[in-house]
């Protein structure tokens, strides 16, 4: 039962904006699925969904990219995103514009996730943490080389 409600969940959230777990519950009770908010969240958890900005300005659910499989779609969208990119030491800082830097953490995350000790995305400001300085200067060049910045 948990595949098939897992399962359905990638396929919901994949064909619409779904921006809370009551609304993603509300969807699965519509398909048959009995279902509790305690349940939808573990589900989420268990899923590795993100949440990336919508069209309309708010954020949704969607699938996290594998490392290394970015579609190119997705970086021209994120490249227009994009204001600057800038190290300091270890730390690279990534400006975007209001509302759109956790859907470019999450295309970083996907490109380079190997490559950074971690990462975290405000409202219009990326923050990478890399090993060292070293690291941080090759990775930011190579960040300004995808996003075309």
């Amino acid at each position: 039962m948990r595949q098939k409600r897992q399962s359905q969940i990638l396929k919901i959230i994949a064909n619409k904006d779904i921006k809370t777990q009551e609304q993603l519950t509300e969807e699965l009770k519509g398909l048959g699925f009995d279902t509790t908010q305690a349940t939808i969240s573990r589900d989420i958890k268990e899923l590795g969904l993100i949440k990336i900005s919508s069209m309309d300005g708010g954020y949704k659910y969607a699938q996290k990219q594998p490392t290394g499989s970015v579609e190119p779609k997705h970086i021209d969208i994120f490249s227009g995103a994009v204001l600057s990119i800038n190290f300091a030491l270890h730390t690279i800082v990534i400006r975007t514009y209001p509302g759109m830097a956790q859907a470019v953490c999450a295309s970083c995350d996907a490109l380079i996730g190997n490559k950074m000790l971690g990462s975290i995305a405000g409202d219009d400001t990326i923050l990478i943490i890399t090993e060292n300085e070293q690291a941080a200067v090759e990775m930011c060049d190579e960040l300004k080389k995808i996003f075309k910045n």
